[in-house]
């Protein structure tokens, strides 16, 4: 009974810990999709302190991986082209009455 207690107890900071890395991880994808949003480029904000200090490379390269993050990429994309075709529109149209 005492081994078995034990083994419990030496799960319980491995529990923790795991849950303290999907807690950052969380962090992280959150500050990414904000910085997006805010029309920053990924490669600027994957190079960010706050990143850089709290993953590894391995870390980093899971999170671009997020579907989270590979939502907001789609998503700064998708406004990036529109405004590029709304910008282009009213040139076409101030060529085309000239």
């Amino acid at each position: 009974m005492t081994d078995e207690a034990e083994q419990g107890a030496q799960g319980i900071p491995k529990r923790f810990r795991d849950f303290s890395v999907d807690v950052r991880e969380e962090r992280l994808i959150r500050y990414i999709v904000k910085q997006l949003g805010q029309g920053r480029h990924i490669d600027d904000i994957m190079n960010d302190h706050e990143i850089v200090a709290h993953s590894n490379e391995i870390q980093r390269a899971s999170l671009m991986q997020n579907p989270t993050v590979l939502r907001a990429i789609e998503d700064e994309m998708k406004r990036q082209f529109s405004d590029y075709g709304s910008a282009t529109a009213s040139e076409v149209d101030h060529s085309g009455s000239s």
